[in-house]
């Protein structure tokens, strides 16, 4: 047997999937081909099940401290925030500096905790609106025969070690990835708004006038690609719902998240916070 989540032919059946991007890009076989992989090392395995099990509901208490400590950390009072170099975010950095310093990581911490909620709301919005078909998880589950050769000898396993767990709490529908939207908002959030504990010029990547954090190109190229792989590898998702989340945070971050700054700064005035 083999791992048929769909048909090519029904895949492309719901219009979301069957666009110039996924035909030109042939991500139907793509797709087919990540979740026909029969088994990973170990060792790489645990590598995909921390990047999909990271947006997990559970998880989001560890986000919401690592922003908090990070910020707490990467800031004080004798010295101008470090972020990527914007001047957006140099001027959210001059602004923490005028909180007392105890409130600076839980200010930071609301913020994040706000881009969170939006994300959320918009991703379901999406899945309630095209309302498209999740990849079919076997009937056997996470393991099973793929198939035999012709001595039916050396069958060949298929089996997703986390799958159940990285599987757990999710919603009905497909598009768009809830999980890569959060993963994107995660890293925009990290390279504009939670600054650098250090300044050296090791742990800093000069691009132009710009210095991005080497902790936030390990981000966008280590950790965002793993959701988006671990998403598919774990029949989750499908590319094109990884490419809609991802998407859909970079217009989030483009057209709301300055007008949510905007208004945490004005609560945070009307508390005496600043």
């Amino acid at each position: 047997m083999t791992i048929t989540t769909r048909s090519i032919a029904q895949h492309e059946s719901e219009w979301i999937y069957s666009t110039f991007l996924t035909k030109q890009l042939n991500l139907s076989c793509l797709n087919d081909y990540i979740h026909q992989i029969p088994h990973v090392p170990l060792i790489v395995e645990l590598y995909i099940f921390l990047c999909g099990y990271a947006f997990n509901p559970t998880m989001v208490p560890l986000w919401l401290g690592l922003v908090n400590i990070l910020t707490r950390t990467g800031l004080s009072d004798n010295r101008v925030a470090k972020f990527s170099g914007t001047a957006i975010n140099e001027q959210w950095g001059k602004l923490l500096l005028t909180i007392d310093s105890n409130k600076r990581g839980h200010m930071n911490m609301t913020f994040y905790l706000a881009t969170v909620l939006i994300t959320l709301i918009f991703t379901e919005l999406g899945k309630a609106s095209y309302a498209t078909t999740r990849p079919k998880i076997p009937t056997t589950g996470y393991a099973t025969i793929l198939n035999t050769d012709d001595d039916n000898d050396n069958p060949i396993k298929w089996k997703r070690r986390f799958g159940s767990l990285v599987a757990s709490l999710k919603s009905k529908h497909s598009f768009p990835s809830g999980d890569s939207s959060q993963a994107m908002n995660l890293c925009l959030f990290f390279l504009r708004y939670v600054p650098t504990t250090s300044t050296s010029s090791a742990a800093m990547i000069h691009l132009g006038s710009h210095a991005i954090p080497v902790r936030d190109v390990a981000l966008f190229s280590l950790f965002l690609p793993g959701v988006v792989f671990a998403r598919v590898f774990y029949l989750c998702h499908w590319i094109e719902d990884c490419i809609g989340g991802v998407s859909l945070s970079l217009l989030i971050h483009w057209l709301i998240i300055p007008i949510l700054r905007e208004n945490i700064v004005d609560l945070a005035r009307s508390l005496n916070l600043i």
